[in-house]
């Protein structure tokens, strides 16, 4: 199970250049307002299925602010969304929203999705639901993290082994920490943190900060939204978002041996350089494709305000 997710061989790196083309962009009624927080997976017998938030008028809770939709592609290129909607807003934690899924294959044959959930004046939580065929989805009983006092979210699951058990598996869900009200500098503590878990649905915090907010410029507001890769060496690449107060996102790059100590590259890989991105670049997802290149999805708005999403391919 460890190279079933959120793993590629060789890494990936930090050299990547924009696609053209829109990857999903808003043309149904149920995600004609707002497209945002990707995540692909490799689908059994071939292709890929993407999750994403969606928000359009053909909503079923007039009052929800996003729900979990997908697409899926023969090629990571050219998508083809799936009728409904996968995970609905729904009470009592995610009431108001239900965004930034993050799905992986159990060991039974089944999918887990984790996702942030958004109720009303209240810390966001991650929540999981539960697949046995990747479309029609439960939400599973309980919260998976969660704090009174911080915000929580944009989660990202990953298998490691288990030292004290040779042969046995470990999750390790990296997440966002807010201040709750949100509030931004650098003392804010909006980092990155993670979480270990047996059995994928008790976690329990790990010391220290993954990753911190440091940079006055590019991270006054937040750090946030981690995809960590595991390489076939055994260490780690994360892509990540920094919020600026006066640029809105960007998308960084870090590298570890442990998974627990990131060393950060302070310039941004994918910036906001074109009329498709100009007013924001966030939430990497990473996939490698049947040709052996990477290809990194992010939302992003556009400079006529429109929230899609868009992809790089790495260089060789």
């Amino acid at each position: 199970m460890l190279n079933t997710v959120h793993y590629i061989a060789d890494d990936p790196g930090t050299a990547w250049v924009k696609d053209p083309q829109i990857a999903i962009d808003l043309d149904t009624p149920l995600d004609a307002s707002r497209i945002l927080t990707p995540n692909v997976v490799r689908w059994p017998g071939g292709g890929y299925r993407m999750y994403y938030t969606g928000l359009g008028p053909g909503r079923a809770v007039p009052d929800a602010q996003g729900y979990i939709l997908s697409a899926f592609s023969e090629d990571g290129l050219i998508w083809s969304k799936d009728p409904g909607v996968r995970v609905d807003v729904h009470a009592p934690h995610a009431s108001m929203r239900s965004l930034c899924p993050d799905v992986i294959p159990l060991p039974d044959g089944s999918w887990r999705m984790y996702y942030e959930a958004r109720g009303p004046d209240c810390p966001t939580v991650v929540l999981s639901a539960i697949s046995h065929d990747g479309i029609a989805w439960a939400p599973e009983a309980g919260v998976r993290v969660a704090d009174a006092a911080w915000s929580l979210g944009s989660p990202r699951c990953i298998y490691i082994e288990s030292p004290p058990h040779p042969g046995a598996l470990r999750y390790r869900l990296y997440f966002h920490h807010y201040a709750h009200p949100m509030r931004s500098g650098l003392d804010a503590q909006n980092h990155i943190l993670s979480a270990v878990s047996d059995d994928g649905l008790e976690f329990e915090v790990e010391p220290g900060i993954r990753i911190a907010q440091e940079d006055s410029q590019r991270e006054s507001y937040s750090v946030y939204a981690p995809e960590v890769i595991r390489l076939a060496d055994g260490t780690y690449r994360m892509y990540y978002s920094g919020w600026g107060e006066n640029v809105r996102g960007g998308i960084f790059s870090a590298v570890s041996s442990d998974g627990l100590t990131w060393n950060k590259s302070r310039t941004p890989l994918l910036d906001l350089d074109r009329p498709l991105d100009c007013r924001m670049v966030s939430e990497p997802c990473v996939i490698q494709l049947e040709d052996g290149r990477c290809r990194m999805f992010y939302e992003a708005q556009d400079e006529a305000g429109q929230y899609r999403i868009l992809s790089a391919t790495a260089r060789p």
